[in-house]
């Protein structure tokens, strides 16, 4: 796989590797994902109750496997967890020579997860101290698209995520927003997507997200006309999230009986390749041939507002915006008539 220019647009998957797979073999997940036409993963480095020694050997086996199936990673720095900044730099250098690390121009890609600003200024404690050029596209799930373009701890550029409680059209508001700084200013923009979120595990891990249903087609409908540079998926196996294109895990650090088992996700990796190849080729629409032609649904299990009789939880936030619907998209070669039938 040869170096990828800043002007090649690339679409990544976020791996979150607290969640490992199965007897710890990566090989799986990767050959998938280039299947898909995915050109790297995202490795989110940290998590909860993290043993690091333990995780700093699971990302070596990582490089390794990605090594030998000419496959690239690149690290997304998990920053509520990583407080260290020796930590990212001690990283950045142990990998930057590995044939799986991900480098554009020459320099290597490095990025975060975040909520807020990390515990230390991007270019002094870290970009400075690293012994390689650095593509930093930091994460962020601020609004302002002229701040975020205009302030040096933007790096590269940011990774803008989808927000929280925006509803789609507020969220095509920002992205046409960003989009427009990003074209005035020359700086990249990588832009977040996720097939689902939810989650309902405890207290504080009780939430859904706004834009519900419209998360994924609606919206990579939109970044198809605004043209990102890179697109990141979020997740590839966060299953605890819901927010997974990969293939669900059966157990997650903490929890035992899991909702999540038997949803495989599997149509939203396959519209996921429709997708890519109209980023990829520059479309702002989706074609395909007869062969690659699907018709996909995705819908709840339960009435919306339904609440188990043993759950101790309440409904989750913006749970409001769930329906009680059966979604259908076809990914059709040529004009056709469907029919449903309950």
């Amino acid at each position: 796989m040869a170096e990828r220019t800043s002007s090649t647009p690339l679409v990544f998957a976020h791996y979150v590797l607290i969640m490992q797979p199965k007897d710890g073999d990566y090989s799986k997940d990767i050959k998938l994902a280039k299947q898909v036409g995915i050109d790297a993963f995202a490795v989110n480095y940290g998590g909860w109750d993290v043993d690091w020694t333990q995780h700093e050997a699971q990302l070596n086996r990582f490089y390794k496997t990605a090594e030998q199936l000419d496959f690239r990673l690149f690290l997304s720095i998990d920053t509520t967890s990583v407080k260290d900044p020796s930590m990212v730099i001690n990283l950045s250098n142990a990998y930057a020579s590995s044939p799986a690390q991900l480098t554009m121009n020459g320099a290597l890609v490095l990025s975060s997860f975040q909520t807020d600003p990390p515990a230390w200024d991007w270019q002094t404690d870290v970009l400075d101290r690293i012994n390689s050029h650095v593509l930093l596209l930091p994460g962020t799930l601020s609004d302002d698209a002229a701040a975020l373009f205009s302030n040096d701890i933007s790096g590269a550029g940011p990774f803008t995520w989808v927000h929280p409680s925006a509803t789609a059209v507020k969220e095509h508001s920002t992205d046409v927003a960003l989009a427009s700084e990003r074209d005035r200013t020359g700086k990249l923009w990588m832009a977040g997507i996720a097939p689902w979120f939810f989650t309902h595990l405890s207290l504080d891990k009780n939430w859904a997200h706004a834009q519900d249903d419209k998360i994924f087609v609606d919206r990579w409908s939109s970044l198809l006309t605004l043209k990102p540079d890179f697109i990141e998926i979020v997740t590839w196996n966060d299953w605890s999230e819901s927010s997974y294109i990969g293939p669900p895990g059966r157990s997650t650090p903490g929890t035992s009986d899991v909702y999540w088992a038997s949803a495989t996700h599997s149509a939203f990796r396959a519209m996921t390749k429709a997708f890519i190849k109209a980023f990829k080729a520059g479309r702002a629409y989706v074609t395909v041939d007869e062969a690659d032609e699907g018709v996909y649904m995705f819908y709840r299990r339960q009435p919306a507002g339904a609440v188990g009789t043993s759950d101790p939880l309440p409904l989750p936030s913006d749970a409001e915006s769930f329906k009680d619907k059966v979604f259908v998209v076809s990914l059709l070669s040529r004009p056709a008539g469907i029919t449903l039938v309950s």
